[in-house]
């Protein structure tokens, strides 16, 4: 388990102090894919850094495994990081070494014997799936190919924790979903923590089971990535899902509707179910629909449909009636 207790970080420039990580507490579980989100500057990779001690703490405590590692001497620091893999946006590859030799490195610092070294970084490179490019050199690898070696390389000490800085920015989306494959398969099959910091929401929603949101330097929101990203509590989080969404009833429709337009957002279940035709045929009432898409957050569904309904003024009320107590949520658009 990781645990940030009241984790404060400020860096002192000349005059003019930076509080760039304040009073942060959360527990990252054993076993689990966590993400943090965030705009540029909120913190994330300063907080992300804490867990292997690369970025010191001014304040609270950061526990590992239940270690504090802030108390942690040279020798059993060394220890922990070997237990702690990294990977990064712009991959750190060593471009004099082969995809061989870059994860056969931090073996080779670990003291293993030849054989065993051998051994792990063909096992390594099967689960990767770049055993073709065992001798190639990082200059002729693609992005994606990349970050394989990178991942390879963080896990190769049997690592227990992966930390991910950012490690789909510089990727197409194509590429992004095979090396979020990789690390979900990471984190299944081998038993890996992952922590992912990231600015791309999908990321997080792709393979994330929790993810804390985080606005200059605070945690504004913490929980269930299904349950904060269809219900957002704080308007930072709102104003992200929107940006990130870009989902909405262009302005050409709605000057082009003379009814009223409702939204409606169904969760779980109820987003694949005919909940919409059954409750305005069971009323006589005939919709519309203008606009709308189902996507999976989670692995759960999220559906989002624009209507307007045809009907007298009671059958339609009657409709919203039923509709508010059998989806997440109904509004009427202004």
């Amino acid at each position: 388990m990781i645990q940030f207790k009241g984790v404060d970080i400020t860096f002192f420039d000349g005059k003019y102090p930076f509080h760039a990580v304040k009073n942060v507490t959360f527990d990252i579980e054993d076993g689990e894919i966590f993400g943090i989100a965030g705009g540029s500057g909120a913190g994330k990779s300063t907080l992300l850094r804490t867990i292997n001690q690369l970025q010191k703490i001014t304040g609270g405590s950061v526990n590992v495994n239940g270690q504090d590692v802030k108390s942690l001497k040279h020798k059993d620091l060394h220890k922990l990081r070997r237990k702690i893999g990294m990977i990064f946006q712009h991959f750190n590859l060593a471009e004099s070494k082969t995809v061989y030799e870059n994860i056969a490195f931090s073996l080779e610092d670990a003291g293993w014997k030849k054989a065993d070294i051998e051994k792990r970084v063909n096992e390594l490179l099967e689960f990767v799936k770049i055993v073709d490019k065992k001798d190639v050199y990082p200059s002729r690898l693609s992005g994606g190919q990349k970050q394989r070696v990178a991942i390879a390389r963080a896990l190769a000490n049997n690592a227990e924790i992966l930390l991910c800085d950012e490690p789909t920015s510089a990727l197409d989306a194509e590429t992004t979903n095979s090396v979020l494959k990789l690390l979900k398969e990471v984190n299944q099959k081998l038993g890996v923590t992952v922590v992912i910091i990231t600015h791309e929401l999908d990321v997080i929603k792709s393979i994330c089971n929790r993810v804390a949101v985080m606005k200059n330097g605070e945690v504004v929101e913490l929980g269930d990535v299904y349950d904060v990203f269809t219900n957002p509590q704080h308007e930072f989080t709102k104003e992200l899902l929107n940006h990130g969404q870009n989902f909405k009833l262009p302005e050409e429709v709605i000057e082009n509707v003379s009814d009223d337009i409702f939204k409606l957002t169904y969760k779980g279940d109820g987003a694949t179910e005919s909940i919409l035709s059954e409750v305005t045929a069971a009323n006589n009432v005939k919709f519309n629909i203008l606009h709308g898409k189902i996507e999976y957050i989670a692995s759960k569904p999220l559906g989002i449909l624009f209507v307007t309904f045809n009907g007298s003024q009671n059958d339609v009320f009657r409709v919203t009636q039923e509709l508010q107590k059998k989806i997440f949520k109904l509004e009427k658009l202004a």
